[in-house]
């Protein structure tokens, strides 16, 4: 029997697996060292508005280091996420792993979309802040969990069930604060709808669509 769980832990995942993380872990190694304060404040700006938190806009801006190297790690992190979860399910469509940085992009590219035609793009600045935000919350809760996972693949259905859970709490989180950031930063309530509907909804079912097929029986 240990013999088999032996096997079985080794030809679950493959290696390279492995050595994504570890490369995520020494580039945010490396930032920590840089920007001490980085995880600091990301810690305290899950509980705080944006606004309380001394973040440096210079680095946290949208085309800043420390912004990328977060990102970096979500699409690295999300992408392996959703391999493995395809690989517990026995499931070949592999492009699906990019179906979170895809759901990313649209995100901020509909933000925008709403913004330029409603002209209260510049109001909409702490939204897509909350965007890269959110996926730098969720880039580093999955390190730990897919470790625990690689490392014990007999509780491959409580971390499958535990990453989603981790996707479905963020993106709740991130509609409540986004619709505080607008309500404070006096947006229209039409364009409020327009956010909700382009921004939340409708990628939702788009999503729902992709992977009903394949996850949902």
């Amino acid at each position: 029997m240990n013999e088999y769980e032996l096997i079985f832990r080794n030809e679950m995942f493959p290696n390279w697996i492995i050595y994504v993380l570890v490369f995520t872990l020494v580039i945010l190694a490396i930032l920590k060292y840089q920007k001490e304060d980085a995880f600091h404040n990301i810690r305290l700006a899950f509980f705080n508005s944006f606004s309380s938190v001394p973040f440096s806009k210079k680095e946290l801006r949208f085309f800043g280091t420390t912004n990328w190297v977060l990102l970096l790690n979500y699409f690295l992190t999300s992408a392996i996420a959703v391999y493995m979860i395809l690989s517990y399910k026995e499931n070949q469509h592999f492009i699906l792993m990019l179906l979170p940085i895809a759901y990313y992009f649209l995100q901020l590219f509909v933000l925008f979309f709403t913004g330029l035609i409603s002209g209260e793009l510049k109001r909409l600045y702490n939204n897509i802040f909350l965007i890269n935000y959110i996926a730098h919350v969720i880039g580093l809760l999955l390190i730990p969990v897919l470790l625990i996972w690689i490392l014990n693949p007999n509780l491959s259905e409580t971390v499958f069930k535990s990453i989603l859970f981790i996707f479905v709490l963020l993106s709740i989180i991130r509609v409540f604060r986004g619709i505080l950031i607008a309500i404070r930063n006096k947006v229209v309530w039409y364009y409020i709808i327009l956010y909700l509907c382009g921004l939340e909804i409708w990628p939702v079912v788009v999503m729902y669509h992709l992977l009903s097929p394949n996850f949902i029986d």
